[in-house]
């Protein structure tokens, strides 16, 4: 019984190996390489669809009238959104406000309360990169509000502020110089408004620019004060545009070797970019 035990263990571990075998390379199928496709696109495998009727009404401030009849003219049910008068109610508003506009009055509600002597310090902060010329941004107190902004600039300053958008700056921890003591920055909020007509910040004055005529204390200072903590991140410090210059690759030169030849790399560094100015004008030109 022990050796007919043992073979039919035998046979049932051989047939488990056989489920469980391998295929060796000779047994592969045989593929044509020029049919395998070994970078298949990652976009074009999906259904494309047509375009919603909503979707084909443009270059109108009010379409959900015509939207209404495109649905029915097609026989289709018109979605819940398009069906209320929002339309409506916006063409009226559009229309006082252009007419206030025109007549020179405040397009908002003016507020009840009456403050001869306003307190609040509104200060006008340089733009971002990321500004246009009609956008300007302020520095008010943590309860103002947008519509207090709104309500301040044109009292005080006949100025029309369209649209505004908030930002709470946070506060950050700070250490003293002479101890290990921390305190906490006062938290700041700021406001960015639309405006009707452009406005171009000015250049620093040449005498702020002259270190030579101020401390390094006080420049530092007044760039601080001057530029904001905001503008750290912006691409280039001009402030007559967003172009930044090629920056060429120097991670095979070293600190020590940078300091010593400073001037030659500088020259070779220009020589370089106006290599690719001058090709960029010949290629523009067609030389």
């Amino acid at each position: 019984m022990n050796s007919i035990s043992r073979a039919m263990a035998g046979l049932s571990l051989g047939a488990r190996r056989l489920v469980h075998h391998k295929l060796t390379p000779k047994s592969y199928p045989q593929v044509n390489a020029a049919d395998v496709n070994l970078t298949p696109p990652r976009y074009g495998f999906r259904r494309k669809r047509k375009p919603l009727l909503s979707q084909k009404v443009k270059n109108t401030l009010f379409p959900q009238q015509k939207i209404k009849e495109m649905y029915k003219q097609a026989g289709k049910p018109v979605p819940r959104k398009f069906k209320g008068n929002n339309d409506e109610v916006a063409r009226r508003n559009f229309e006082a406000f252009q007419e206030e506009v025109a007549l020179g009055l405040p397009h908002f509600k003016v507020g009840n309360k009456q403050v001869y002597l306003p307190k609040a310090r509104v200060v006008l902060l340089p733009p971002l990169a990321k500004h246009t010329p009609y956008q300007a941004r302020f520095l008010v107190p943590r309860s103002f509000n947008k519509l207090d902004l709104r309500d301040y600039l044109w009292h005080v300053y006949g100025l029309r502020a369209l649209n505004i958008t908030v930002q709470l700056m946070p506060a950050v921890w700070r250490r003293t110089m002479m101890d290990y003591g921390r305190h906490r920055s006062r938290q700041m909020k700021k406001m960015t408004i639309d405006m009707e007509e452009p406005f171009v910040w000015p250049d620093l004055p040449e005498s702020a620019k002259d270190p030579g005529q101020k401390s390094d204390l006080n420049q530092m200072e007044f760039t601080k004060n001057f530029e904001g903590r905001s503008n750290a991140d912006r691409p280039t410090k001009a402030y007559n545009g967003l172009y930044n210059k090629p920056q060429l690759p120097n991670v095979f030169v070293s600190a020590k070797s940078q300091k010593a030849l400073k001037a030659k790399v500088e020259s070779i560094t220009s020589r370089e970019e106006q290599k690719a100015d001058r090709a960029a004008v010949a290629k523009l030109l067609n030389l």
